[in-house]
């Protein structure tokens, strides 16, 4: 699974988890990172609306802040 653009990220999760991504994600042919983005795939897909609205929201207030730092 290889995503065309990303992004680098750190994430912590407790040794018991790392090591079950690690044997699933060997299991697909996966790297540990390809795994846990086809985990989360599926979730965010299923996003409740109102989460929806909450991030359409908070990414026009972050525009409006860039815009306004802009002409500062």
């Amino acid at each position: 699974m290889e995503a065309t653009k990303t992004i680098d990220t750190s994430v912590r999760l407790p040794i018991e988890l790392y090591e079950a991504l690690v044997q699933q994600a060997q299991a697909h042919g996966y790297s540990v990172s390809d795994e846990i983005t086809a985990l989360l795939t599926p979730l965010l897909m299923q996003v409740p609306t109102e989460l929806v609205q909450e991030f359409v929201a908070w990414e026009a207030a972050s525009d409006e802040d860039w815009l306004s730092n802009l002409s500062s």
